[in-house]
């Protein structure tokens, strides 16, 4: 029995109707015409150098766009697809996403892998275009389509960005004359951090809004549309010295806010921001797993991770083994995972193994440290998530963090948890919690004050003033008012600070499972809260320094 699974894609109305003629040729139902063109279109690009493989120039152009809002007209129609699930894979690997596109995201964010697969497989067979594909290229090279988007974001890139950029092509100028040895020795470990973040924001976390899409349609007209499109094309592939020189003028061009493009009122610098941030973020990440694979670190092994800024401590011995072997785990190693004795993640096309320490036959297993790995199946994790785990099982939570922001670095428990495990009483408890609720109603008067200096009348104030007996609700009135001072409110936990160190360092010197367990999920969970708030900092740091001004 075929393992056949159901889908849909919307498609554009001239889609579907060159999807009909090809049925009609043939003979098919849409639904067997769907599959052959994706199973044929699969095959085809299998074949080709990932930079070779085809996509259709809707897909770079986000046509047709998604609604401006929920509640607005879908254009185009879902199309039912049914096909077998390893074919819909496939499809989606061999399919073209953007640079900081995910699968599953915000709507400005998502990639359209399948819609991609079938727009090209229907476009190799039967042409098709509307009022806003008519007289471009239809069909374009990977590599030519993210030399288009580079030049897009280009044009359309943010203060943030551009400072980053800027000072990676001078480093890049300084180091272009020196022999790879030199390069080795003169670079700086900023440098290096700087030349990786920017790589990182140029290949793999750029941000994405409707202004951006709309500045790429511009470009295409420019490019790939007129009497000889094909000749576009090559440039934007080959991005050689004529591209260069278009990237070069875009990205040196005076500041302006791209929300000015094409009379959008919304200034993107918040997006640049938390680009750039998770770009260096990619790197810190990058380098922590480097270092977590080094099989020796000594009796204080330590390791500063920044963003946000935390410490890690590895305790003595402990490290991740990576097996030589690519694919499926061998024995011991796949029985040790599924026991739950060790944790698994993907690092540089295999599999890395924690916590695991050296002795004279080889890496085994570092001795009860189960704990760790039940809270992880406890989250269910998928294995890109695991790294994150075990970076929150080292953060040592009683390092004196002297950071020079509002981020917090510090592991609470629930107060209800504290009570449980006896760190509270049930006195303090309540009293944790009565704190906790006067705390977040000062924050929302700072709010509200926030919004009577900025402006707002009587009615939507006293509106904010009611709505402060449900967070939700404030939340909701105060970001219809202003997203910008909405990002600055915080609930305040009722929760008790842990004291003690890494949940690592704890499992070695405690026997309690369930504070182990326990200790590990929050660790987790503050992690993602601590980083989350870290790019919402890099957000407002970047309209105070680099927002439009009226």
């Amino acid at each position: 029995m075929s393992d056949r699974t159901e889908t849909n894609v919307r498609l554009p109305w001239c889609a579907l109707e060159a999807l009909a003629a090809i049925g009609a040729r043939r003979g098919t139902s849409r639904d067997e015409t769907l599959r052959q063109l994706l199973a044929e279109h699969v095959e085809f690009q299998e074949g080709r150098d990932p930079d070779d493989r085809l996509t259709h120039i809707a897909t770079v152009l986000r046509h047709p766009p998604p609604p401006l809002h929920r509640r607005a007209p879908h254009p185009g129609r879902p199309v039912r697809l049914r096909a077998e699930r390893d074919l819909l894979e496939r499809a989606r690997a061999v399919s073209l996403s953007l640079p900081g596109q995910y699968r599953r995201s915000h709507r400005d964010y998502q990639a359209r892998a399948l819609t991609d697969a079938v727009m090209t497989a229907i476009a190799v067979v039967e042409r098709f275009t509307d009022d806003a594909l008519d007289g471009l290229l239809p069909l374009l090279r990977h590599r030519a389509a993210r030399g288009l988007w580079r030049l897009t974001t280009a044009q359309t890139s943010t203060g943030p960005e551009r400072e980053l950029l800027i000072a990676a092509e001078d480093i890049r100028s300084g180091l272009a004359w020196q022999t790879p040895a030199d390069r080795d020795r003169g670079t700086d470990a900023g440098a290096r951090q700087l030349l990786l973040a920017a790589e990182a924001l140029e290949e793999e976390v750029g941000w994405h809004s409707p202004a951006r899409f709309e500045m790429a349609a511009v470009l295409a007209r420019r490019l790939l549309a007129g009497p000889d499109p094909k000749a576009g094309e090559q440039m934007l592939y080959d991005q050689g010295a004529a591209w260069e020189e278009r990237y070069q003028d875009a990205l040196q061009a005076a500041a302006r806010p791209p929300t000015l493009l094409h009379g959008y009122a919304y200034d993107w610098t918040g997006r640049g921001g938390t680009a750039v941030w998770r770009a260096y973020r990619r790197v810190a990440v990058q380098d922590f797993e480097d270092w977590l694979t080094s099989p020796v670190h000594g009796d204080s092994a330590t390791h500063m991770v920044s963003p946000p800024g935390w410490l890690l401590h590895a305790p003595s011995g402990w490290h991740a083994h990576v097996p030589a072997e690519t694919g499926h785990l061998a024995q011991p190693y796949a029985q040790w995972v599924a026991g739950g004795r060790i944790l698994a993640f993907p690092y540089k096309n295999r599999q890395a193994l924690w916590p695991m320490t050296s002795a004279e036959s080889g890496c085994t297993p570092v001795p009860g440290t189960e704990p760790l790995a039940a809270a992880a199946r406890a989250e269910k994790l998928r294995p890109e998530e695991i790294s994150g785990f075990i970076e929150a099982a080292l953060i040592d939570w009683r390092h004196a963090y002297e950071v020079d922001s509002s981020i917090r670095i510090a592991l609470d428990l629930p107060a209800d948890l504290a009570y449980r495990f006896g760190f509270l009483t049930s006195e303090q408890q309540h009293a944790v919690m009565a704190e906790a609720r006067a705390e977040t109603l000062r924050r929302m008067d700072e709010i509200i004050e926030d919004f009577r200096d900025d402006g707002l009348d009587e009615l939507d104030l006293r509106q904010l003033r009611e709505g402060r007996g449900n967070v939700q609700v404030f939340r909701r009135l105060a970001t219809r008012h202003s997203r910008y001072i909405a990002s600055k409110f915080r609930v305040r936990r009722a929760s008790w600070r842990w004291p003690g160190p890494s949940v690592a360092e704890e499992l070695i010197t405690s026997s309690r499972t369930d504070l182990l367990e326990a200790l590990a999920v929050q660790a987790y969970r503050s992690r993602s809260l601590v980083l989350e708030e870290s790019m919402q900092e890099a957000w407002q740091q970047a309209f105070d320094r680099y927002g439009r001004r009226m």
